[in-house]
């Protein structure tokens, strides 16, 4: 099933005959986030507690029930996309301020940190007595989840924005020298390493399933690999503006957003079976219950059936690019601006927000590292070669609902969607 775009490149212009993307510059948009209460994080539920960090440095917990905080902790630092992880009691979340944290899940006390020499927004990964996190700093850390001492790190040729992702006993991720790495749990010794054509930045833990491993490349493909070996069984190009996770996996089919405004359904093999297009970046989606959860950077929360068709969707008043949590008839989802949201999934009503303090902060345009030139015709009369416009990807949207392509010469484009705090059918717009 295939779902029309709000802006398609039909709307450019009647002229345009052909299009190009180029990538001029490497993917650096995770750094880039700004200082206030803004939340670009999963939340994580436990036991009726929502954990999460906030671009204001503070990690919270509140109550699932009421939307009421229990405690909070304050690092030195935004974080971003490094969700919180539990293990042991304990939870693991990182920051810019290049430190992961361990944090009594109870009390929010602190019970270790350990410094790196760069920011962290990777998830971090714990099993087995251990956490696994990058850095900036080029290296993956494998640490004591008990005390924080370093067991082993290993070094990359870049920046690790990748969730290490330990399975069977070995630790995969990518880094921006644009290698996917297998490495043995135990030492950190390499078993092998595989070449893309691109940054490998994946924001959510690598899928690892049926001897296979999964993940995206800034190059545009997905790539399945053996994950024994790391020979290649298949790729699929998904897009032109690179490919930012690794797919999730429901019932024999892979579900992956790309980084063209769609939510992919994927065969096993690699054949894509359907899209869901919006007008703006999709996040990593949620599977629960039998209905896809995924959040836009058009302010919209959506659910999907199964196969790709709309339920219904929950707007807000600022992007909801990151992946929700659920539990009971709960769904909980952040919002770029500053609240956190919790919605009865039944009822399809709000239960309650919780709100930060601080104002949103500056979020960084999503395709900066790369120009889209139109090859239009002019005047009225077609040419062979016609006239070329770049335009330019790299606007910063407006919390009230901002352009999706902006011309450096003449042209602008504007979302189709209302700000309304409930929930509006496909119709409604």
């Amino acid at each position: 099933m295939m779902e029309d775009s709000d802006i398609s490149f039909d709307d450019f212009s009647v002229e345009m005959e052909d299009f190009s993307v180029t990538k001029v510059d490497r993917f650096d948009r995770v750094w880039k986030w700004g200082e206030g209460g803004s939340i670009h994080q999963q939340p994580l539920i436990l036991d009726g507690v929502v954990y999460f960090g906030s671009c204001n440095h503070n990690v919270y917990a509140v109550s699932l029930l009421t939307g009421k905080e229990i405690w909070r902790f304050r690092t030195s630092g935004v974080m971003i996309n490094t969700s919180p992880v539990e293990h042991m009691g304990m939870l693991f979340i990182g920051s810019y301020d290049q430190n992961l944290y361990a944090l009594d899940k109870d009390s929010g006390r602190l019970v270790w940190k350990f410094p790196t020499s760069g920011k962290i927004i990777s998830l971090p990964f714990a099993s087995n007595g251990r956490v696994y996190v990058g850095s900036e700093d080029h290296n993956v850390y494998a640490l004591d989840a008990r005390d924080g001492r370093l067991i082993w790190k290993f070094r990359t040729m870049d920046e690790v924005t990748s969730t290490p992702t330990e399975s069977g006993g070995r630790v995969y991720f990518g880094s921006f020298d644009q290698n996917f790495y297998c490495v043995d749990a135990r030492d950190g010794a390499l078993i092998w390493k595989f070449p893309t054509q691109g940054e490998v930045h994946i924001m959510n833990p690598v899928l690892v399933e049926g001897g296979t491993v999964y993940f995206g490349s800034f190059d545009n493909n997905l790539y399945a690999l053996d994950s024994e070996t790391g020979v290649e069984k298949w790729r699929l190009k998904v897009g032109q503006y690179g490919n930012y996770m690794s797919p999730v996996l429901h019932e024999g089919k892979l579900y992956l957003s790309n980084r063209e405004n769609a939510l992919l359904s994927v065969s096993l093999d690699g054949r894509i079976l359907w899209r869901f297009l919006r007008s703006e970046l999709v996040c990593i989606p949620l599977i629960y219950k039998g209905s896809i959860y995924v959040g836009c950077e058009d302010h919209n929360m959506y659910c999907l059936g199964l196969d790709g068709v709309m339920k219904w969707k929950y707007a807000t008043q600022g992007v909801t690019q990151i992946r929700p949590a659920a539990s009971g008839n709960r769904l909980v989802f952040s919002s770029w601006d500053c609240n956190l949201y919790c919605l009865d999934i039944m009822a399809r009503r709000l239960i309650w927000k919780f709100r930060t303090e601080g104002s949103p902060g500056y979020r960084p345009p999503p395709h900066e590292c790369f120009t889209l030139t139109l090859k239009v015709r002019g005047g009225g009369e077609e040419t062979k070669e016609g006239r070329k416009k770049a335009y330019d990807l790299n606007m910063q949207e407006e919390e009230g609902g901002g352009a999706f392509y902006k011309s450096r010469i003449t042209y602008q484009t504007s979302t189709r969607y209302r700000e309304k705090g409930k929930y509006q059918a496909e119709e409604e717009f």
